[in-house]
């Protein structure tokens, strides 16, 4: 679906990046193991900050509210995105997932009926 809207959403752009990524680094597996390790870590210390802050858990910097930041991690690519794209991207995001949706709906039928 991100590869069918192109590069004009940044929620697109953020996917279609992950896999060209994902698709590079599956080649090398050494570096693949390296990067995992690397995540694990990053995992733990997240986890381990978590614990410490849980007050602090959905409080931003920038003044914005618990849901703008819930949103935020939702959407794909909306980080650095202001309000009102934001609510513009995940407009288009909400209704991109739910044509995939009917989409693969639609082959369920079609395969369950063969």
């Amino acid at each position: 679906m991100a590869s069918v809207v192109g590069p004009r959403r940044a929620w697109s752009r953020a996917i279609l990046w992950k896999i060209r990524n994902r698709s590079a680094l599956a080649g090398n597996k050494k570096r693949v193991h390296h990067i995992t390790t690397r995540l694990r870590l990053q995992r733990h210390h997240a986890q381990q900050t978590k614990k410490r802050n849980l007050k602090r858990e959905h409080v931003d910097p920038f003044g914005n509210s618990g849901l703008e930041v819930k949103l935020r991690k939702l959407v794909p690519g909306a980080q650095k995105l202001d309000p009102c794209c934001l609510l513009d991207e995940t407009a288009d995001y909400i209704k991109c997932l739910a044509t995939q949706v009917e989409v693969m709906r639609t082959l369920v039928d079609l395969y369950s009926t063969i």
